[in-house]
């Protein structure tokens, strides 16, 4: 994977969160800053309005640094995509190259909904304001689209490395993680929906639920 982090080390079956250092705290503060920037001022002005200069003045950053952390503006305001890349590249180490295909990439994904759990955390919140702009900014879908996509070729070229040429069958690599992707997708978009309504909602619970029915 592209993107790697000192956040989250695991086990295929038990995922546990270590504290990061002085340096990559700092770095993620800057990275959630400036997303929370992006994400108040498309909320105020929509995406088209709103430059990379008006969101790196709005986090307190020059657009040299917003620029390190994220290339466009769209993908500032989408910071699933890097947690989910960086959730994955920890959880890599810990694949099984002898084991079932399908099970270590169910396992694999099980690590990007850990960051939403807590549904009062930051990441939570970010998480619900971001899915309420993708449904009215067409430009957000298309970034989002397109960074599934990236991450899915990715993950594939991850996996093949990891299991090896003679296991690395390319279909089903390439099944096991859309099929996990749908999962992993249909149990946040479950999770948010509640949220949204103002009912409760246990994402970890769901996203259980969702894996059951998947097998």
């Amino acid at each position: 994977m592209r993107v790697k982090s000192a956040e989250t080390r695991a086990t295929a079956d038990h995922p546990v969160a270590v504290s990061p250092g002085l340096r990559e705290r700092r770095r993620l503060q800057t990275r959630a800053e400036i997303t929370d920037a992006a994400l108040r001022l498309f909320a105020e002005g929509g995406v088209a309005s709103t430059t990379v200069d008006d969101i790196a003045a709005a986090a307190g950053v020059s657009a040299r640094t917003f620029f390190r952390y994220f290339s466009t503006k769209e993908e500032a305001a989408l910071p699933v995509h890097q947690d989910f890349n960086e959730a994955i590249a920890a959880g890599l180490p810990s694949v099984d190259p002898q084991g079932d295909v399908r099970s270590e990439v169910d396992r694999l994904y099980a690590l990007t909904v850990l960051p939403y759990t807590d549904n009062d955390s930051p990441s939570a919140q970010r998480m619900l304001q971001v899915s309420q702009l993708i449904r009215k900014e067409p430009s957000l879908r298309s970034a989002q689209v397109r960074q599934t996509v990236e991450r899915t070729e990715d993950l594939l070229a991850a996996l093949s490395a990891k299991f090896g040429p003679e296991r690395a069958d390319q279909m089903e690599l390439r099944l096991a993680i859309d099929i996990s992707g749908a999962v992993a997708r249909a149990a946040l978009d479950t999770w948010v929906g509640l949220l949204e309504a103002g009912e409760e909602a246990d994402l970890a619970e769901i996203y259980r639920q969702a894996r059951a029915f998947a097998r």
